[in-house]
């Protein structure tokens, strides 16, 4: 029996995490516990999807907490970031807090300008996807701050959160206008994965 686009999903987020528990071994550091929790909750992520899949038409209660555990997975890689910047004397400050305020209104502004009204979707999909990628914003910002703090020498980190950002809006757009596509859940699927990989490695490295 053929396994589904999303059972295959989990499978390969099974592999990486089974790469990321060998990265740990290799070198534990603090904030690799952060990269650990976050490919855990990724592949809780991934499991409520493969078995409960979203639908074209409707969207199931399983797909929003699938999303609610991809958040929590995006909150352990800003923490993993934080405590990299902290662990080299870079404190958050108020001139990233303003950074992270602009990233928020220009992902307003970005869902404002692609989803017009004539959406099919409710209000509180729109709130609810707007509130989702600006946290990945954020992560992705922190793993921006991280990079530039040692001469970018770990470039492959904020590409990856710009993959994994990538791969998410991509997921959006699918489900706002409903759209069956193979080349779509390809862009999905090989950009997540790649950055899944890429943000691991470049915690590793750090």
């Amino acid at each position: 029996m053929l396994l589904s686009r999303p059972q295959r999903k989990m499978l390969l987020c099974s592999l990486m995490l089974l790469i990321t528990c060998a990265l740990w071994f290799c070198g534990p550091k603090p904030w690799q516990w952060w990269a650990l929790g976050a490919i855990c909750c990724s592949w809780l992520a991934d499991g409520l999807l493969a078995k409960y899949p979203p639908l074209l038409g409707r969207v199931p209660h399983s797909f929003f907490v699938g999303a609610v555990w991809f958040a929590a997975a995006h909150v352990c890689y800003a923490a993993a970031s934080v405590m990299v910047l902290r662990s080299r004397g870079l404190p958050f400050r108020w001139r990233s807090f303003a950074l992270l305020v602009m990233l928020f209104a220009a992902v307003v502004l970005i869902h404002r300008g692609i989803f017009s009204r004539k959406s099919c979707r409710s209000t509180g999909f729109t709130v609810a996807a707007c509130a989702y990628l600006t946290l990945v914003g954020v992560m992705a910002s922190l793993s921006f701050l991280v990079a530039a703090s040692d001469h970018w020498q770990v470039w492959f980190l904020p590409v990856g959160a710009c993959l994994f950002f990538l791969s998410d809006c991509t997921l959006v757009v699918r489900e706002y206008h409903r759209m069956k596509s193979k080349a779509i859940n390809l862009v999905i699927m090989s950009t997540y994965l790649t950055g899944q990989l890429l943000l691991q490695l470049g915690l590793w490295a750090c």
